[in-house]
């Protein structure tokens, strides 16, 4: 090989080539990791037989070999996922599901695509939840699909270590997997339900493979280029249906505002759906103004034969999409008033009087502070935007100040509009906790989408570092 400082015209080649490829916008990884990964592999590929072979060489034989730009692919694409990341939006997606079934009937399935899929564990994720909301699996269809051979035969595997269950609570995990010596082996029951193939999400092909009621199409976005961006967003919405719905990951809620699309005010679930009917992201895609792009959101048929082409699976580098939050117990709401009051005879009174929160002392504990923010969280989830605002607000004038309490009326702020009430509280978030991993994350998508692309780049530096810490 050729001293590496005089490759530096072969490493932009290659770099041009995975753009190409799979819309990878090389800045957003870094051109070391780039350099890296053709490094690995043209080492590779000359002790397979080439071992006098330069780097040029090796991209001469890439231009031939398909084989060859896979491997490199694969070397680039390093799954980071787990189940339920941002368990939010599985959650809104069992809802939703269930309402769309209630309203056209069982006769047409409910069709959900999962894309890039990586491993497996957001279409598991998919189904599981499905399952678990009661919905019989004859009434839905999960397709999921990535770039990574290797990724999708981890996932028709089914069998997951450690790292694949982030934080401390798995009750899915006892329903659904058995232990076994070379980690947790999910359910047939829940495998058979998911369909894989191979599929590049810059070459979908709408006519083989209809439309879908809900994408799910979460951090991959951001390592595109606006141009590459605009691409896969037209495949997207090739597949998405009339009235379908489309979930992304955190950092990417910016992007879906600037093309139009609306974000459906679920807290902290990422969901968009188009602005106006008929109004599809492959036409001229007008740029919503701010005020109108509404805020962030919090927010078996056989499938056609797909031919193997050559979807960026999930991201390489897991940022800023924090650890996802466990499943809210009913139980989180005890402090405060949210049901209605009756009357001293039993009857419900004639007007519903406003929640209000239950007088605390001032040095609350710990375990109540989570209690009261999981109670505000619970309000937000049921689409009591307005009452969580006002539990947050009502408990910060009682209590010392906290991280997740500003980042929730931030998230809270936004999915209402009002950006600069949200950047304010994303601020304060991170005055208290500097490392704050989901405050970084949106206000870094603040930033981009005013235009402040240096700013957000920082952002996106501090959250992927705080997370990383995180799982340290």
């Amino acid at each position: 090989m050729n001293a590496h400082h005089d490759n530096a015209p072969l490493y932009r080649r290659f770099a041009e080539l995975l753009h190409r490829t799979i819309g990878l916008d090389a800045a957003s990884l870094g051109h070391s990791a780039i350099e890296r990964a053709v490094d690995l592999r043209a080492a590779a590929w000359c002790a397979d037989g080439h071992a006098d072979a330069s780097l040029a060489d090796y991209w001469d034989a890439a231009q031939t070999s398909p084989a060859i730009v896979q491997a490199l692919v694969e070397t680039i694409v390093v799954p980071e996922t787990w189940f339920y990341r941002d368990a939010d939006a599985f959650r809104a997606l069992a809802r939703l599901a269930q309402e769309r079934l209630d309203q056209r009937g069982t006769a047409l399935p409910v069709r959900i695509l999962s894309l890039p899929c990586s491993t497996g564990e957001e279409p598991y994720t998919i189904a599981m939840s499905l399952l678990d909301a009661g919905i019989d699996p004859a009434h839905w269809r999960i397709d999921a699909m990535d770039i990574s051979e290797r990724a999708l035969a981890h996932a028709r595997r089914a069998v997951y270590g450690r790292n694949s269950f982030r934080g401390n609570a798995f009750p899915f995990r006892d329903a659904h997997f058995t232990r076994s010596e070379d980690g947790w082996r999910l359910a047939p029951r829940i495998v058979d339900t998911v369909r894989f193939a191979q599929v590049n999400l810059m070459q979908l092909d709408a006519a083989a493979l209809g439309v879908y009621d809900f994408v799910f199409c979460r951090n991959v976005l951001i390592y595109f280029d606006r141009d590459a961006q605009h691409s896969a967003l037209q495949s997207l919405d090739s597949v998405l249906a009339e009235n379908g719905m489309l979930f992304v990951g955190p950092s990417e809620t910016g992007l879906l505002m600037r093309h139009g699309m609306q974000s459906a005010k679920i807290p902290l679930a990422f969901a968009f759906y188009r602005a106006e009917p008929g109004n599809a992201l492959a036409g001229t895609w007008p740029t919503a103004p701010l005020a109108d792009a509404a805020a962030l959101a919090m927010t078996h048929a056989p499938v056609p034969a797909l031919a193997p082409l050559q979807v960026f699976a999930a991201r390489p580098f897991a940022w800023p999409d924090p650890v996802s939050r466990e499943p809210l117990d009913a139980s989180a709401s005890t402090r405060l008033n949210l049901t209605k009051e009756t009357s001293r005879d039993g009857n419900a009174p004639q007007a519903p009087k406003p929640f209000t929160i239950a007088s605390t002392p001032t040095n609350l504990p710990a375990s109540a502070a989570l209690d009261t923010l999981q109670a505000a969280h619970a309000l937000a989830d049921a689409g009591r935007l307005s009452e969580a605002a006002a539990a947050l607000t009502a408990y910060l004038e009682q209590h010392a100040p906290h991280a997740d309490a500003f980042y929730l009326l931030g998230v809270l702020a936004d999915a209402s509009g009002e950006t600069n009430r949200a950047r304010g509280h994303y601020r304060k978030a991170l005055y208290l906790d500097p490392q704050h991993a989901e405050a970084l994350a949106h206000l870094a998508t603040l930033l981009e989408l005013e235009g402040d692309r240096g700013g957000a780049r920082l952002l996106k530096q501090r959250a992927s570092r705080a997370q990383g810490a995180q799982r340290d």
